[in-house]
């Protein structure tokens, strides 16, 4: 399936979805058809709630670097990516929040996948969260006239 929006920084890498794909880790035993876990995963992914925004981050492009880095980078990254959402008054599933005046009236829904690039380690996380605003505000203003 190709990518209906795509995006980049230096140091993250943004592809999005309108619809919900098969994680990679799921497609991985659901074209297994002789895997144990086959049918529990080919339900989950049947029965996995389609309104809301399911996303993941691929450390896939520092597989030089030592796990601990991998995860550490992986966590800054979801926290900026939380917090950009939030920002944009979206909570994590990307559901509007409740307040008192929403800055949007609807879901973000679909797969978003963020890739981090190599320069990702060495920068601080100010950084990091400039980047993660910078790609979900491009996201949006893509996604807006759609709705």
């Amino acid at each position: 399936m190709a990518t209906k929006f795509g995006t980049s920084t230096n140091s993250l890498v943004l592809r999005y979805w309108p619809k919900c794909n098969t994680p990679p880790v799921a497609a991985r035993y659901v074209n297994s058809p002789t895997h144990p876990i086959r049918p529990k995963i080919v339900d989950l992914c049947a029965h996995r709630e389609r309104n809301t925004l399911w996303w993941r981050v691929s450390v896939s492009s520092l597989q030089q670097s030592k796990r601990v880095v991998r995860s550490w980078c992986a966590r800054r990254v979801r926290i900026a990516i939380e917090q950009a959402l939030k920002r944009q008054g979206l909570d994590k599933l990307g559901k509007p929040l409740v307040s008192e005046s929403p800055l949007r009236k609807r879901n973000l829904s679909g797969t978003m996948d963020i890739y981090i690039q190599p320069p990702c380690v060495a920068q601080d996380f100010e950084a990091v969260q400039k980047d993660a605003n910078h790609l979900i505000s491009l996201l949006l203003k893509h996604e807006s006239p759609r709705k």
